[in-house]
């Protein structure tokens, strides 16, 4: 934190000081487009906690550190292109113990938009209601929880030693350019989670109908699990687990693909929906169970012992081992970590630097 000159301080603190007592009273607030409707700022303690409860959409950001450089400033506005003529304030602050930010009226008004600028290092506690929306950025925090009904959640930029994003009725789910924590996300109904860069001890993300798509994620112990939705997870590193409950009608599973470039271990059960996933390196023991057919990349030099079991299978010639005698099981000559795979479907492997592995067969044609 930069050391300010007495006079500077002195100055910035008066005016600290006198915004804080700016009267909310009942005012009649005509405004142009996306004009504040109401402002609030506040003295906080620096390493406080937030709590929210608004039935608006919210967007939640670090104060600017060369504005208020002490951390002790809470700002707080509304904003509307729709509200023209409010005689009331719409929500109430209070920073007499963990500073709270809520409602004045339950009901959702046009098209409002809360915007708060908190300490960095602020824990938060933010829930909407209804179509609420919120976003969140640029924080480092010991916990963030935010929780909605039917809104989307959007993180950017964020560390804390635990991240909690929840939509109870569906709302999509979207972290980006990197996150960093404890991380569990779990979305309901057809919402869908999309990441950039994950890391930390844990991330466990889950959805019922909705697709998963995860960019890079490099936490030491990682969970998917979904009911109906797809998958779509690249750069998945360390130890993960994939859970696919459901059994769901064709024409949802038929779609239902995981396509998984990994470089760890990987324990996933599976049903209906076919899986495609691309190995670079195996770090531990990993097992796929699955109710569909299976196709597997791998590069010619990995170690892994391949044990197959499958109706079909449809394995490159490369890649040498012993079948039994009814042809649907395969052991690899390999004695690195054990990779098994199991199907009542077929089983299809083939070396990853040849560009067509995925949709051959027996043989595979070099480009």
């Amino acid at each position: 934190m930069r050391v300010l000159s007495k006079q500077l301080f002195s100055a910035t603190r008066s005016y600290l000081n006198r915004s804080t007592r700016l009267s909310l009273s009942c005012t009649t607030l005509r405004l142009c487009s996306s004009a504040a409707i109401q402002t609030i700022e506040k003295k906080v303690n620096p390493f406080g906690k937030l709590n929210i409860n608004l039935p608006y959409n919210v967007e939640i950001k670090a104060t600017d550190p060369h504005k208020y450089p002490n951390m002790d400033t809470l700002l707080v506005k509304l904003f509307s292109n729709e509200v023209t003529d409010m005689k009331d304030d719409l929500i109430k602050v209070d920073v007499s113990d963990v500073t709270q930010i809520e409602a004045l009226e339950n009901n959702y008004i046009g098209d409002i938009k809360c915007v708060i600028e908190v300490p960095v290092r602020y824990d938060i506690d933010a829930k909407t209601v209804g179509e609420g929306n919120v976003a969140i950025s640029g924080l480092i925090s010991s916990s963030i929880n935010v929780q909605t009904e039917y809104g989307s959640i959007v993180g950017a930029k964020l560390q804390g030693e635990n991240i909690v994003f929840s939509s109870s009725e569906g709302g999509s789910i979207t972290l980006q350019k990197g996150v960093q924590g404890n991380i569990e996300i779990n979305t309901a109904g057809d919402g869908a989670v999309t990441t950039d860069k994950c890391a930390g001890n844990e991330l466990d993300i889950s959805t019922e109908n909705g697709d998963i798509n995860l960019g890079s994620n490099y936490c030491e112990r990682s969970t998917f699990s979904t009911v109906n939705g797809n998958m779509y997870l690249n750069n998945l590193h360390l130890n993960s687990t994939i859970d696919i409950t459901g059994t769901g009608s064709l024409k949802i599973c038929k779609y239902l693909i995981i396509k998984t470039c990994l470089d760890g271990s990987l324990q996933a059960n599976l049903q209906d929906g076919p899986a495609k996933i691309q190995l670079v390196r195996l770090t531990g023991d990993s097992e796929i169970k699955s109710q569909n057919d299976v196709s597997l990349t791998i590069p010619e030099d990995n170690d892994a012992k391949l044990i197959l079991k499958a109706s079909k299978l449809y394995i490159d010639h490369k890649f040498t081992g012993e079948y039994s005698d009814d042809g649907k099981q395969f052991v690899s000559e390999n004695t690195g970590n054990a990779f098994k795979v199991e199907t009542n479907q077929s089983i299809q492997v083939a070396p990853s630097d040849w560009i067509e592995s995925l949709g051959l067969k027996q043989s595979v044609k070099k480009h």
